[in-house]
């Protein structure tokens, strides 16, 4: 209990937090088919190099990764107990959400990651997130805007929760889930967390925590009346320097009756099912390791 308590403690003070993945530069495909000239693949694989007592919590954490992003990367590998001087993938790199227009905000559910765009300038900052629980799903497929912002807020806990924690209302404070910054989208949020394990999870009650440094950034970004969307996408499709990529996530809500089936019609829809390599396809959908695969035929 000594050893697990010093890896907690390891991930909640990781003095070497990321604010944000980017601002990285995109060029949306003109029509379907494959635009050599498209980049809707940002970021770069990292290499870690794991030293004694650190977790994937903590790694996670360092490289602005939710949680569940690293470990379904590297399932091999024990949360806490990880393999010392050994060098492992961080999978710092993500297809974009497709849309032929974005809003402000972009939340795919999916995936766990929201996406802050500034289509004026086609740059993109993404961000890990967490979010409902399988009884209290986060609200896909809704358009909201940023109604309020509030520094150090309290929580108004809804009725559901209320004989749970004793009160109407939680003020702020180290034990406040909301965290330091709130950004209110109707009766749900966009917040930070006193639990910053629990990003890359599914641990809320709907609303869509942040890490505590990530919900400062966003919050001084966003300012009332940005557009902010839901949506559930667990396959993307995406491009790179004239080749192919597909991004399989996990059905974590039960949506997608046949994976298989799902991002073939994904291919189809763009008129790419010609142009890839069909084993390394069918191996990332199977694998759905949450991180970009290049599936282009040569």
């Amino acid at each position: 209990m000594r050893f697990l308590g010093i890896f907690l403690l390891m991930g909640l003070l990781s003095s070497t937090c990321a604010w944000g993945a980017g601002p990285f530069t995109y060029h949306l495909p003109r029509g379907a088919g494959l635009d050599p000239e498209a980049v809707t693949v940002v970021g770069e694989p990292q290499t870690h190099h794991i030293v004694r007592y650190e977790n994937l919590y903590a790694i996670a954490r360092q490289y602005d990764l939710g949680f569940g992003e690293l470990a379904g990367y590297q399932r091999n590998l024990d949360h806490f107990y990880l393999p010392w001087e050994t060098d492992i993938t961080i999978p710092t790199q993500w297809i974009i959400p497709e849309r032929t227009s974005y809003p402000g905000y972009l939340i795919n559910v999916a995936e766990l990651r929201g996406y802050r765009f500034f289509p004026d300038k086609n740059e993109v900052i993404t961000y890990p997130i967490g979010i409902g629980v399988l009884d209290y799903k986060t609200p896909i497929g809704q358009h909201f805007r940023v109604q309020s912002k509030a520094v150090n807020p309290g929580w108004h806990i809804p009725k559901g929760l209320q004989a749970k924690y004793g009160m109407a209302y939680m003020p702020p404070g180290e034990d406040c889930p909301v965290g330091s910054r709130w950004l209110g989208l109707s009766h749900y949020g966009l917040h930070g967390t006193h639990a910053p394990m629990g990003v890359g999870r599914l641990v809320s009650h709907g609303c869509i925590l942040h890490y505590p440094e990530d919900i400062e950034k966003l919050f001084d970004i966003t300012p009332v009346g940005t557009s902010v969307e839901l949506i559930y996408e667990p396959v993307k499709i995406g491009f790179l320097k004239g080749r192919i990529f597909i991004e399989v996530h996990q059905d974590i809500y039960f949506k997608i009756p046949d994976m298989l089936k799902y991002a073939i019609k994904r291919l189809s829809d763009r008129n790419l099912a010609r142009q890839i390599s069909w084993p390394k396809f069918l191996q990332a959908v199977a694998e759905q390791s949450g991180a970009p695969v290049d599936i282009s035929r040569q």
